[in-house]
């Protein structure tokens, strides 16, 4: 049995002795742009350049998973937002759009385009054909393409402090700018399930952005249903920060897999998800990925594969100064016992 079929069986809720590893965040490194010569901030925009940088996970450490894109921005971007390319060592990011204002209001929600019209602007072509060409080229791996949600959308479009100050001045308003996104994010989703192996969307849900219960009025609803457009390949949900007031209810949104943070306390985790989704993850991405050594990396990965993780993973994005040692001891974890 190969390390896809591993994941794919984990994902299925088959997991074997130890949990495979894997890469289902951002991965792209320094350390790999050096090795393959394809650099950010191009590879965010060009389709080969784009499944070059993917592969090296893949060709310099071993990892059975190829994950595109690297940045959040494409959808934000479609919507008309503004953005900065990044550097060399840092992503893509928002910096403005037509929609936020100086008096800090949530405007009235525009026109958003139509979901026909989304899959063919900005740079959703690109991933189309990344992916697409990804799975013709390298059937050995698992492929897995990120989306976000259309609350973090909207508050990309509105700006991020002032959309959360609507939401408990207006919570109407803003949900109906949610809502008015969601349409284009399905027709996003269920393309992306047509050349994938796994589609993971990232939602909001972190205590320390919002509170639980913005997680329930705006997120819970508007994610299932878009999770529910992931028809013809695997779909898992990534969040950052403290989730630990919601995370069982995040584990019954329908996916397959989960990953958030566990802050090391693995155990606490698996039990509040309760065997409703496969847990992925294990790995903190900056104190330990970035920051420690290739051992304490190893001891993470066995004590979250004993607890009952299915697949042992960063957290989230890999920093871009990761050290490769770092990765490899990610990717052959299973070697040291």
């Amino acid at each position: 049995m190969t390390t896809r079929d591993e994941i794919i069986d984990a994902l299925e809720g088959k997991r074997g002795d130890a949990a495979p590893p894997a890469i289902f965040t951002q991965t792209g490194t320094v350390g790999q742009m050096e090795a393959c010569g394809s650099h950010w901030p191009e590879a965010n925009f060009d389709a080969e350049k784009m499944i070059k940088l993917a592969l090296q996970p893949a060709d310099m450490f071993g990892f059975a998973t190829v994950k595109i894109p690297f940045d959040i921005t494409i959808i934000p971007e479609i919507m008309g937002c503004e953005i900065q390319e990044g550097k060399g060592d840092r992503q893509p990011a928002v910096s403005g759009s037509p929609w936020r204002n100086d008096d800090m209001m949530v405007p009235e929600v525009p026109d958003i385009i139509s979901p026909d019209e989304f899959l063919t602007k900005g740079r959703c072509p690109m991933m189309l054909e990344a992916a697409t060409k990804i799975k013709s080229r390298r059937e050995d791996l698992f492929l897995i393409t990120g989306m976000e949600d259309a609350f973090s959308t909207a508050y990309q479009m509105c700006g991020m402090e002032t959309f959360l100050v609507g939401a408990m001045m207006d919570p109407d308003l803003c949900l109906s700018w949610v809502k008015a996104i969601v349409p284009c994010l399905n027709a996003y989703a269920k393309a992306l399930s047509e050349v994938s192996d796994d589609v993971q969307m990232i939602i909001e849900a972190a205590a320390d952005i919002a509170p639980p219960e913005m997680f329930y009025q705006f997120t819970k609803d508007s994610a299932t249903e878009i999770v529910s457009n992931i028809k013809d390949s695997f779909s898992t949900i990534h969040t950052c920060g403290d989730t630990s007031e919601v995370v069982a209810d995040i584990a019954k949104m329908g996916e397959n897999g989960l990953s958030v943070e566990s802050f090391l306390d693995y155990d606490a985790i698996v039990q509040k998800v309760d065997g409703n989704t496969n847990l992925i993850g294990g790995i903190p991405p900056v104190d330990h990925l970035f920051g420690s050594t290739p051992e304490v990396i190893v001891k993470d990965a066995w004590k979250a594969s004993d607890a009952g993780y299915a697949i042992i993973a960063p957290e989230c994005g890999v920093p871009p100064h990761t050290p490769n040692e770092n990765l490899q001891a990610l990717a052959s974890y299973r070697a040291s016992r």
